[in-house]
């Protein structure tokens, strides 16, 4: 048997299976939990899954129009982030490691900026029109250390990177060196970066309609 870690950037994978499984909102720990088990193959004994994620914002701002006070800590957003990562700590073989959440301004949403290039967008702007813009930092850093820290202890034979990010090429290359094998998950229709395929021993693909059938419609949860 094969010993594997999944290391999973966590605002990837919400992304992915959110297009993958149609939802309106992204989806919650049991989904998240239930799709990142079915990624272990029969030949395959998983050591744990390291799933990172930016913790929700604490900060304490003001909306772009009305300038009203606005906690994100307090938005039904943070809440369902908080649940969903409760959740998925939870379980078994499972490890949830946290960045920090940076607020970096408001930004238009891509109806209303499509409908002002079209020059027809026709309605007073609003808060509504906003959406806050938050990066994630820190997140790079700790599945970097990771990755080098399962790779030079030899506690795993392969290391299945669920991530697009080509900022994590420097430590598949290090993994490699250290004779772990390491695997890309791609996920949909989306083409992955160019440097992780170069840098990686396998791809494994699951499409759009492979994830689907995972699931029931009664599974399918939707979080934030």
């Amino acid at each position: 048997m094969k010993k594997v870690a999944i290391i999973v950037d966590g605002q990837f994978l919400l992304y992915r299976l959110k297009d993958a499984l149609q939802l309106k909102n992204y989806p919650d720990g049991e989904t998240i939990n239930t799709y990142l088990k079915s990624i272990v193959e029969p030949n395959e004994d998983l050591y744990r899954i390291f799933f990172y994620q930016g913790e929700p914002s604490k900060q304490k701002k003001k909306l772009p129009i009305s300038k009203k006070d606005i906690d994100f800590k307090d938005s039904d957003q943070a809440a369902a982030s908080n649940e969903m990562l409760n959740c998925l700590a939870k379980k078994e073989l499972m490890a949830v490691r946290l960045g920090e959440t940076r607020f970096r301004g408001w930004k238009l949403k891509d109806y209303v900026q499509t409908k002002i290039e079209r020059a027809s967008f026709n309605e007073q702007i609003a808060d509504d029109h906003f959406y806050p813009d938050f990066q994630q930092k820190g997140v790079d850093i700790k599945i970097g250390l990771d990755v080098a820290w399962l790779a030079s202890n030899n506690l795993v034979d392969m290391i299945i990177l669920v991530t697009g990010d080509s900022d994590f090429v420097p430590a598949m290359k290090f993994a490699r060196r250290e004779g772990i094998q390491v695997a890309i998950l791609k996920i949909g229709p989306k083409n992955i970066h160019e440097s992780l395929e170069v840098h990686s021993d396998f791809i494994k693909e699951h499409t759009d309609e492979a994830i689907r059938r995972i699931f029931t419609v009664e599974e399918i949860k939707v979080g934030q």
